[in-house]
């Protein structure tokens, strides 16, 4: 399974010296609500559970679903959207960052089964090290465990974490029961776990069974208990916080930023977006302890799709130090005329 590089531009917000605050509070907002396909349990009585132990949307994130699109060059996930890329053919669950992989996230088997396949010892990458050309394609899954359920059905669990895995071959193993941890080893770009789901021994997509893509109706191996955690996202906050600085990509990907304090010689806020699309636009706007707004990115359509896009801005004090209270970010994407995502996060400076 070839996973690409994620798109990594970065879209920074400036910190302007002393600009005087806005006059604008904070309005609310409604989101558009993510269309779902109507789903129908699949035939045969084999279904699945979560292969994390996380809240999917929350601590854990799907990036990539299996590509639908048998041509090359285009991509399709089963709703027919675009969280996928070119010739992928599992799911991806991507933990939010290092400080998750070190704390330890779970790795589940799906179903009953016997394990039937088991490699370690392939070193997890560090941040900003990821060199998929050193890895042969036969090695691509990195650490990972096959479990075999019967009737022509396997699943496999790949880049888990160095001398994490907690199976052996031959083993017995029921639903829910933990393989290993979350890891960064083999071709993986990031932290996460991909999981394949295999019917005699072709990869299937346990979303939708059926043959094409469809924003409407699906076949789904997903058990009825998660078919709401598994539900369709598409963009998706990964990350969001505030920091004493301008950040990049590999900080959040180590994750642990420290928050600004009172004597912080700048105060950002900054987020890091999943599946964004073309022609998307996001606005972050901090806002002062009295409401009104301290700073706020330009509003910037998105040239192209995005699997992942970091967003910050930030403002110095103007008298040395910040007032004391709570500050707020809120991050907005909007397309067309629609919100289709939208985040607060909170600072208190005592």
């Amino acid at each position: 399974m070839t996973l690409r590089p994620l798109v990594t531009a970065a879209g920074l917000a400036l910190l302007a010296a002393c600009s005087p605050p806005q006059a604008e509070t904070a309005p609310s907002v409604s989101v558009e609500p993510v269309p779902q396909p109507a789903a129908t349990q699949a035939p045969g009585g084999f279904s699945i559970g979560s292969p994390i132990a996380c809240d999917i949307g929350k601590d854990c994130f799907i990036q990539q679903y299996p590509d639908r699109d048998p041509n090359t060059g285009p991509v399709s996930d089963y709703t027919c959207g675009t969280a996928s890329y070119d010739g992928h053919d599992g799911t991806d669950f991507r933990i939010p960052d290092k400080v998750a992989q070190a704390r330890g996230v779970a790795v589940l088997a799906v179903a009953d089964g016997v394990v039937a396949g088991v490699r370690d010892g392939a070193p997890d990458w560090e941040v900003g090290a990821y060199n998929q050309a050193a890895v042969p394609s036969d090695r691509a899954c990195g650490n990972r465990v096959v479990v075999v359920h019967g009737n022509g059905w396997h699943t496999q669990y790949c880049h888990m974490r160095q001398g994490s895995i907690a199976v052996k071959d031959g083993q017995k193993v029921k639903a829910g029961d933990k393989l290993a941890l979350v890891g960064q080893a083999g071709w993986a770009a990031f932290p996460h776990l991909h999981l394949g789901v295999y019917k005699d021994n072709k990869p299937v997509d346990p979303f939708n069974l059926s043959a094409t893509c469809s924003p409407t109706t699906v076949t789904t191996l997903w058990s009825p208990s998660e078919q709401e955690q598994m539900a369709y996202r598409g963009r998706q906050v990964l990350n969001a916080g505030f920091a004493a600085a301008p950040v990049t990509m590999d900080a959040i990907e180590r994750g642990g930023i420290p928050a600004p304090t009172a004597s912080s010689p700048a105060l950002v806020a900054y987020i890091r977006a999943i599946n964004l699309q073309a022609g998307d636009v996001q606005t972050l706007t901090i806002y002062r302890p009295d409401g009104k707004v301290l700073k706020a990115s330009p509003p910037t359509p998105l040239d192209r799709n995005k699997a992942q896009y970091m967003l910050f801005t930030g403002e110095r004090p103007t008298g040395g130090t910040w007032p004391k209270g709570t500050y707020r970010a809120t991050y907005t994407v909007t397309a067309g005329t629609k919100t289709v995502l939208n985040q607060a996060f909170t600072l208190t400076l005592p």
